[in-house]
């Protein structure tokens, strides 16, 4: 994971977003790391090569073009050319195949994400941590919701897990709702026990 971070003394003003790009993958890696609590990096272990480190495996999913994890999802906050945070989502499709082949701590949120269908789909939010509670999570939050809004998404959808209160606070306070959970499977890679969360807000316009 990454160690050394730009000072977090700059203003707001002077944090910038913009579009990823291929070049952010190993950033996008680490951050996805941090959103996913364990389970990335759990993942990225099975599709390892031999002595082949896992954010090597999360960095070349991340300069895909195409899939979920992918750099043309996601937007990311910087501050003096060092990226600090992203947010990656995507309109969710209508997915109705079986899951029964699936590994087991996905499940709970692929069964999620079916409840959301057409939805902007958060799929992964994240900053490093000397730059939270700082406003940098709302600015990609806003900037994540310009995107729903051009893709003519009505509503967003993301979930959290009921371990991290704060994480489902800083959703209700921005219109959000939590409409259903599933319980984590015991034992698993996931750092948290407890529940996923599945929040939606529903949006006022589509642009």
């Amino acid at each position: 994971m990454k160690e050394v971070f730009p000072s977090p003394t700059s203003t707001a003003g002077e944090i910038v977003l913009r579009d990823a790009t291929a070049a952010d993958a190993r950033a996008l890696a680490e951050l996805i790391a941090i959103a996913g609590a364990g389970i990335p990096e759990w993942l990225w272990a099975q599709m390892a090569d031999p002595n082949e480190d896992v954010f090597d495996v999360g960095t070349r999913r991340a300069e895909r073009d195409e899939g979920g994890f992918s750099w043309t999802n996601a937007i990311v906050a910087e501050t003096y050319g060092s990226v600090i945070g992203m947010i990656l989502g995507y309109r969710l499709e209508v997915e109705d195949g079986s899951l029964d082949e699936v590994p087991e701590i996905l499940r709970p949120f692929l069964e999620l994400e079916r409840h959301v269908p057409g939805s902007w789909y958060i799929n992964a939010f994240a900053l490093y941590a000397p730059w939270r509670s700082r406003g940098i999570g709302s600015r990609l939050l806003a900037a994540a919701t310009e995107r729903a809004h051009k893709a003519g998404c009505r509503r967003m959808s993301v979930q959290t897990f009921s371990e991290t209160p704060r994480s489902e606070a800083f959703y209700i306070r921005r219109g959000f709702r939590r409409i259903d959970a599933r319980r984590l499977p015991v034992p698993s890679p996931c750092r948290h026990g407890g529940d996923t969360l599945l929040l939606l807000r529903d949006e006022k316009s589509t642009g």
